[in-house]
């Protein structure tokens, strides 16, 4: 059975590292203070998004979000090929994350991980990954589990950078305009750690949904931190995106692109509105 190289990185990627950004309103302290705005989630917002290979579209993605007690927000996404992909490589995976503020933390707008769920359909393969925050002992710990498999336990120290893949895809949004030297953020993924690098790479207009926006480029690039384990980091190549999201209060992310061996992903938005209604645009 042929499997589609990085189309589930990148789809992931979206769903965890840019559309977990969007649909939030800003508020709070002016960014040319130098600190990151405090973000401020909607009662609900639905984003749908389509994914093409090379201009030939091979999947969806939408994400849910909506504030919940305690000033947290909660997320819920999926990511699944379409039916033309689905003979080569079938994918249906879907997430769920709370993402905490903590007012007490004067960096990145005060948010930190606390809790990210990560289940895996591909083929006939199903994974489910955790990864919780272990305030008691200042941990990340994580989790992944295959049918007929002793689950993969590991952790790794909490620190102002150190997140999971939701609560760094919502940090991103709270990064200050005159932003102008690269960012670089752990990422604990359940088992792996990743180190992901933003660069701001200017402003762009992108369509979207209808209409043209003023967006910020950010160029993402993501790499394996190498372990006792594993020594050398080899097997985790650098992959770069681009990652285009929209200036204004909104904060959407319009529009992620990586390059691959086998050519171009693109992923973009295509529909807009309040949860539990329909889609502002239909899929193209």
């Amino acid at each position: 059975m042929v499997r589609v190289p990085r189309l589930r990185t990148v789809v992931v990627l979206l769903a965890m590292l840019g559309v977990v950004a969007g649909a939030v309103s800003t508020s709070g302290k002016s960014h040319r203070s130098g600190r990151a705005a405090a973000p401020r989630a909607p009662a609900g917002e639905r984003l749908r998004y389509h994914a093409t290979w090379n201009g030939v579209p091979v999947a969806t993605a939408e994400l849910l979000v909506a504030s919940a007690s305690g000033g947290t927000v909660q997320l819920k996404g999926r990511a699944e090929t379409n039916e033309a992909l689905d003979l080569l490589w079938r994918m249906r995976d879907s997430f769920e994350a709370t993402v905490a503020r903590d007012p007490g933390i004067e960096t990145d707008g005060g948010i930190r991980p606390d809790r990210f769920l990560l289940r895996q359909h591909e083929n006939e393969r199903r994974r489910e990954t955790t990864v919780t925050r272990d305030a008691a002992h200042g941990r990340l710990v994580g989790s992944k589990c295959k049918p007929k498999h002793p689950p993969r336990v590991a952790s790794v120290p909490l620190g102002r950078r150190v997140h999971d893949p939701a609560s760094l895809g919502y940090l991103l949004r709270t990064l200050p305009p005159e932003l102008a030297t690269p960012q670089t953020y752990e990422v604990f993924t359940g088992t792996k750690t990743y180190r992901l690098t933003v660069t701001p790479a200017g402003e762009e207009k992108v369509e979207a949904i209808g209409r043209r926006w003023p967006a910020r480029k950010l160029r993402l690039s993501l790499e394996l931190v190498p372990t006792d384990e594993k020594p050398s980091a080899a097997e985790g190549a650098v992959q770069n995106a681009e990652l285009w999201v929209s200036s204004g209060p909104e904060r959407l992310p319009l529009r992620l692109q990586s390059e691959t061996f086998w050519g171009w992903v693109s992923v973009e938005l295509i529909g807009r509105g309040a949860r539990g209604t329909e889609i502002a645009a239909a899929d193209r």
